[in-house]
């Protein structure tokens, strides 16, 4: 300490916080103001010391801030993305539950399930995201601007490749919506049926339950 300065210590508590806030991106806006109130009143009272660790308490964290800033992104950006096709799986599963509602009343009319789209009616929600598939020759497409990416495979590609049943099998019933929802090769696939089945975990699924067959949240 230079000779005549009095020691003063919030410079130094104002760097620790700076120091720590840029390695945990906590504490650093509270290193900031400490070191500026430190600052203030260096010059006010001229005699206190630290004046240099005021500074570089303000500083650092300002240094640090497009680092800080980008570890942020990297650590939110991905679970917007995330949240964000989660939400859009609730048009297929919606759609789903729809259109299983028009298959059951079809078949409590007729006493057979429906195989064509002109027999029921139901409608994909407005811009759908997802196509959906009855049969191998009835799928309503999706409304928004699509192409396979590349490597990628069409809807009835993909659920072919999967070995997803879809139409009547036997006395049983088994519609699909696929569709992409994160711009990769994978296609997102959910199903209802009018079996009882389980998922990929083993839990049961009853029958008139969407089940998430391929998760493009997570593939």
């Amino acid at each position: 300490m230079p000779p005549g300065e009095t020691k003063y210590s919030l410079p130094v508590i104002a760097l620790v916080m700076s120091v720590v806030g840029v390695c945990t991106c906590v504490t650093s806006a509270v290193g900031v103001v400490l070191g500026i109130v430190a600052l203030l009143r260096i010059r006010r009272e001229p005699q206190l010391g630290g004046k240099g660790l005021a500074v570089a308490a303000i500083l650092l964290p300002l240094a640090a801030l497009p680092f800080q800033a980008g570890v942020a992104a990297g650590i939110i950006l991905p679970n917007v993305i995330r949240a964000q096709a989660r939400a859009r799986q609730l048009e297929c599963v919606t759609g789903l539950r729809q259109l299983w509602s028009e298959e059951v009343a079809f078949r409590a009319r007729t006493g057979r399930w429906a195989t064509t789209f002109a027999e029921l009616d139901f409608h994909a929600a407005p811009r759908n995201r997802y196509a959906y598939v009855i049969s191998e020759r009835q799928v309503l497409p999706i409304a928004v601007d699509w192409a396979p990416p590349d490597g990628g495979a069409t809807h009835l590609d993909e659920i072919r490749r999967r070995g997803i049943p879809v139409g009547v099998q036997g006395s049983d019933f088994t519609a699909a919506c696929v569709g992409n929802i994160d711009n990769d090769p994978t296609l997102d696939i959910w199903t209802i049926s009018s079996a009882d089945r389980t998922d990929a975990s083993g839990t049961s699924i009853p029958a008139g339950t969407p089940r998430n067959d391929v998760n493009d949240v997570v593939e």
